[in-house]
């Protein structure tokens, strides 16, 4: 197993009973059945993937009772006791940790002082917690419905890609917790692997869905903060770019790869400038973007921008795009000419005026 300090913190000053009796509890909530206590590990039928074989007799799952890491060695799947939670309830960590202090029954397993010192560990955390794996049979259920036509046509992202990456289709898009589950229909669910391993993956909302339904979800404990979407470390140079959507669009011409977002962490620049002799930013066309790109000033005090964190080991530039999209929405033949034309960071400017990718003229709402 892995260490102990985790999200739910070192929870030393605990006796071993309460924990022994917390995780039972919270296993008990959860509906899963405890074959038995093995050293410090509580052995019990996997819940996470429904391709086991025999799991009332040969259990592969267990939770360990001293540091509250879950995982399985039968399909792989693996996290922290929040992660396990959140996973079974289809909730993100915080709607986890609620669930935990409010119906896990914890009150009966241990007394007031050490009840709250526990859940001062919890919000108290000291370390990243480990990061999630899931079987590649976990994804078995969508693949058999195919591609979504959105991904193929709407978006153009060649079937190559989109084969190679295993996106695939949920036709039903489920979300809540297992009490008050609701259908919000079709997702494109697009699996993110990291050292060669599935470590979550991101549903978008298809055509035909439910429109108040969140636009993107991941799953629990999604690292986004601490991985790359696309990332080919052997590459001798990359194009940090936001959207996932940007990299299966272009990767077959261009080695784009994803921050998730405008929040570019400093473990994510130590993986993109490791080993590498340029990077050529290209975020958002948007006021996020260009503080992503430019940097900020808060309360006095300036924070560089990504080009300029990563200068110190590769050269960094970044691409002068004139129009209000990403590259996602953007033709080969334009990315490669923008990137072909990009700058050095510290000429960068912002564009004073945006304009519209598919008629030219100065940026406008709706269609052309």
């Amino acid at each position: 197993m892995a260490s102990a300090t985790n999200d739910l913190g070192e929870l030393t000053g605990l006796p071993d009973g309460h924990k022994e009796q917390l995780t039972r509890g919270v296993l008990e909530g959860l509906g899963i059945t405890i074959h038995r206590l093995q050293g410090n590990e509580l052995i019990h039928g996997c819940p996470v993937s429904a391709y086991h074989q025999d799991q009332d007799r040969n259990p592969t799952a267990a939770l360990n009772v001293q540091n509250l890491l879950w995982h399985c060695l039968g399909c792989g799947a693996g996290g922290t006791l929040l992660w396990l939670i959140a996973t079974l309830r289809n909730t993100e960590i915080e709607q986890a940790r609620d669930w935990l202090h409010g119906e896990a029954g914890l009150t009966r397993a241990m007394e007031l002082p050490d009840l709250l010192a526990f859940f001062d560990s919890i919000y108290t955390p000291k370390k990243k917690p480990p990061m999630p794996l899931y079987s590649e049979r976990m994804l078995d259920r969508w693949n058999e419905a195919g591609i979504p036509d959105y991904i193929l046509n709407e978006r153009a992202i060649p079937i190559t890609t989109a084969v190679h990456t295993g996106i695939c289709l949920d036709p039903d898009g489920w979300m809540g917790p297992p009490e008050a589950r609701v259908r919000t229909g079709p997702r494109a669910v697009i699996p993110h692997r990291w050292n060669g391993r599935l470590v979550g993956w991101q549903s978008r909302r298809l055509p035909g869905a439910d429109p108040t339904a969140p636009k993107y979800l991941s799953t629990p404990g999604f690292p986004r903060d601490e991985t790359l979407f696309g990332h080919r470390p052997h590459n001798t140079w990359a194009i940090p770019v936001e959207s996932p959507m940007s990299v299966l669009r272009h990767e077959e011409h261009q080695p784009l790869e994803a921050t998730f977002g405008n929040v570019v962490t400093d473990l994510q620049i130590r993986h993109l400038v490791k080993g590498r002799a340029k990077l050529i930013w290209w975020m958002d066309n948007d006021e996020a973007g260009w503080r992503a790109v430019g940097g900020r000033t808060h309360n006095g005090r300036f924070f560089p921008g990504a080009p300029q964190r990563a200068a110190a080991h590769c050269k960094n530039y970044v691409v002068q795009s004139p129009f209000a999209a990403d590259p996602a929405d953007l033709s080969d033949e334009i990315v490669d000419i923008l990137i072909e034309q990009a700058v050095p960071w510290p000429v960068w400017e912002r564009p004073e005026v945006l304009y519209c990718h598919q008629c030219f003229k100065e940026s406008h709402a709706g269609q052309c």
